[in-house]
């Protein structure tokens, strides 16, 4: 059974990376065999504990705040469409762009997660 990192400890093994981890990469993708680690670091993953989607739009109780967390590590890829759906809610009071209700609070406050199957 493996044991439970410590969360204070953010260091980073680079030789299970190099030992294990690489090797399987460049047998998977040639390219990646003249490759070589640089350098390395780790950090905290935060989610929402929930269905592990964002949670975007206006707060159901707090007037004037609304909300673009929880997206984990998908958060720098989203964050450019959360943005400006948040503004959009802002200063238009709806979604123009992309409809993105299915990502508000409403799956929580009624216990129905949005799972995402890909991952």
């Amino acid at each position: 059974q493996e044991e439970e990192p410590d969360p204070g400890d953010l260091s980073v093994d680079d030789d299970y990376f190099q030992e294990q981890v690489w090797p399987r990469l460049a047998r998977r993708v040639p390219a990646f065999s003249s490759l070589r680690l640089r350098s390395s670091w780790a950090g905290y993953y935060d989610h929402n504990a929930f269905d592990r989607n964002g949670v975007l739009g206006p707060h159901p109780k707090l007037e004037n705040l609304f909300l673009a967390a929880g997206f984990s590590g998908h958060g720098l890829q989203h964050a450019p469409a959360a943005g400006r759906a948040v503004a959009e809610l802002v200063v238009k009071g709806r979604y123009e762009s992309l409809d993105l209700r299915r990502l508000g609070w409403r799956r929580l406050l009624e216990g129905e997660p949005l799972e995402e199957e890909g991952v």
